[in-house]
């Protein structure tokens, strides 16, 4: 009998061992704060979106079996309430992990937004405490939106050009 709770225990233990562990780390807003107030977005709302996002992906995530990974996660919330969401991830997620990864971060309640778009990476390292060293994150989808529209800096115009369809 011991010998069968302890066989359970370290398959229980197996499994759980190989689940991909996400790990979240700084904010970096793309607007000012300033910005932002003028939008009438309350940091709080902002914080709680943050926290029920950080889980949605871990529960996306956690009977995944990934290599090791960093960079970001890159969020944009307009004013008619839609989320959408870009991996900047060295190396690049499997596809199909980066699309549910993306597909957990679109179905977070959003907060508000009084005009225009809210966007803001968060730091996403998987199965490493070590996160990114890059400064900012830029996804492949906004090079190509910043090329299509003469490589403006306006991070607005360039999310509404590479918003998912």
């Amino acid at each position: 009998m011991k010998r069968l709770l302890c066989s359970l225990l370290f398959l229980l233990w197996a499994t759980l061992a190989q689940a991909a562990q996400p790990r979240f780390d700084q904010v970096v807003f793309f607007q000012t704060e300033q910005a932002m107030l003028q939008k009438e977005v309350k940091f709080e709302e902002v914080a709680r979106f943050s926290r029920k996002l950080q889980s949605n992906v871990w529960n996306a995530l956690k009977k995944a079996k990934l290599p090791v990974a960093n960079g970001y996660l890159v969020l944009a919330v307009r004013s008619d309430g839609q989320v959408a969401a870009w991996l900047d991830m060295e190396p690049a997620l499997h596809e199909y992990y980066e699309n549910e990864v993306l597909q957990a971060a679109m179905k977070t309640p959003p907060f508000f937004v009084a005009e225009g778009s809210v966007v803001f990476g968060i730091k996403m390292a998987i199965d490493t405490p070590k996160h990114t060293s890059k400064a900012k994150p830029d996804p492949k989808e906004w090079q190509v939106a910043r090329k299509k529209l003469g490589n403006t800096d306006d991070v607005e115009a360039v999310v509404q050009a590479a918003w998912p369809e």
